[in-house]
């Protein structure tokens, strides 16, 4: 009898030992033992934004957002691999891909992060810069770290990373991000946006910066 309540007692104590730990996981994005965004990943869903009848942002002159969208992201999707990433591409050519497909697809994936990749738009031409947006908290890190690396790619305005409800973002069951890349409305970041050389570069910071999370760096 003793030894049946003592087996009780520990099945009890493994239980709330498992809902703290959970709860820490989620009140302690920085601590990289409970992060999932941590060096936990080998797997990269990269999503290409809009495609098909969505054209997205409208340049003020040259490629709509759709094209450099799946542009940037083949070619990050092309880096990734060659540092021996997982990648599962939402699309790969210019087709429309519902939302809750492009979250599911992030949802079965174990062990995956979510990068979406977009380019930005304002009815004031003034407007530019690159901004990242995260919704949860264990995906903070993963877009500061994306965030400092793509302001290398080219001279623009730190607009900083910012928490907001997207679908893609707020649906993931993933460390999820969604990238602006730029503004296609500001005639300087657009010229840098429709120039492949440009493209590359910014695919190669993305990518800097989600190897820096995938090594669980800090900030």
């Amino acid at each position: 009898m003793r030894k049946a309540q003592d087996r009780r007692l520990s099945n009890a104590l493994r239980v709330a030992l498992f809902a703290i730990l959970s709860l820490l996981s989620l009140l302690l994005p920085g601590c990289s033992s409970f992060d999932a965004g941590a060096g936990n990943f080998n797997t990269v869903v990269v999503d290409a934004a809009h495609g098909g009848y969505d054209r997205g942002a409208r340049a003020v002159s040259g490629t709509p957002e759709k094209m450099l969208a799946i542009d940037t992201a083949q070619r990050l999707t092309r880096i990734l691999r060659s540092k021996g990433f997982h990648v599962i591409e939402t699309r790969q050519s210019d087709v429309f891909i519902p939302l809750g497909s492009r979250t599911a697809v992030s949802n079965r994936a174990g062990g995956a992060i979510f990068v979406s990749i977009h380019y930005n738009w304002s009815p004031r031409t003034a407007a530019r810069g690159i901004e990242i947006y995260y919704y949860g908290a264990r995906s903070r890190r993963l877009a500061s770290h994306i965030l400092r690396e793509t302001l290398r790619a080219y001279p623009t305005v730190n607009r900083g990373v910012k928490r907001n409800n997207y679908y893609v973002l707020r649906n993931n069951r993933r460390p999820a991000v969604l990238c602006e890349l730029g503004f296609l409305s500001n005639p300087q970041d657009n010229r840098y946006a429709q120039n492949p050389s440009y493209r590359q570069h910014l695919a190669e910071r993305v990518a800097a910066g989600i190897i820096a999370e995938r090594k669980g760096l800090g900030f």
